[in-house]
């Protein structure tokens, strides 16, 4: 269940003309003046081996998962953030032509602002427990604008399983479990530790890469360079 970027999604980024993402609460009053400052020239963000360890852990969820992979690619996401709905399809692309070299891990930062940001995290990784992770994120981001401000969520995300096909009692069984709620939140305060700004944000072995239109090439470039290196 795949589908290209919604067309209004991408409108809207191309007319805001800036950073295409959902943005972070905001830093204390010091960051903030030197984001500020800063924000015509963002530096390049490098992680260390010891984040990289929280970045792309072992038992991460994978969409690509090579046996050898040339380079790794970490997808921050949020069910609820419209820019990552639009990166969804940008990522399949780079599942479908990076897959066989590039290890592709997709983890969850759902943004507190975002009222049901985290039971559709919770949806999606209840069905990765059934092998449809990629298949209920297509769900969830197609039928964003259905949930993102409904009272009942639980029985929205249940539908979707249905529709796919999966075994109801262990998602509904996952989907209320400690393990995924847990899961669900370690993410959470692994993206908040590395004070990412936003979402999606896309980690490159050690480096963010800096997204500004959310289209294909500013991931493809950067992944055609590391597997030349």
């Amino acid at each position: 269940m795949r589908r290209t970027a919604p067309s209004l999604v991408l409108a809207s980024v191309l007319a805001l003309g800036g950073v295409a993402s959902c943005a972070a609460p905001d830093p204390a009053p010091e960051a903030t003046v030197t984001a500020e400052a800063s924000a015509s020239a963002p530096a390049e963000t490098t992680f260390s081996a010891e984040q990289m360890d929280k970045v792309a852990p072992a038992d991460a969820r994978a969409i690509s998962n090579p046996d050898n992979p040339e380079a790794t690619l970490v997808l921050f996401t949020d069910y609820q953030c419209p820019y990552c709905a639009m990166m969804d399809s940008v990522i399949q692309q780079a599942q479908e032509d990076y897959g066989d070299s590039v290890r592709i891990l997709v983890r969850n930062y759902p943004l507190p602002k975002h009222l049901n940001a985290e039971p559709a995290a919770r949806a999606v990784e209840a069905a990765a427990e059934q092998g449809a992770l990629e298949d209920m994120a297509a769900a969830v981001f197609e039928h964003q604008e259905d949930w993102k401000t409904a009272d009942d969520v639980d029985g929205l995300f249940a539908s979707y399983a249905e529709e796919l096909n999966l075994d109801m009692d262990r998602f509904r069984t996952d989907y209320d479990s400690e393990a995924i709620k847990d899961r669900v939140a370690q993410d959470l305060q692994v993206a908040q530790d590395l004070e990412l700004k936003g979402t999606p944000t896309l980690i490159l072995n050690d480096q963010e890469l800096q997204l500004e239109t959310g289209e294909y090439s500013e991931i493809q470039e950067p992944l055609d360079q590391a597997l030349a290196n």
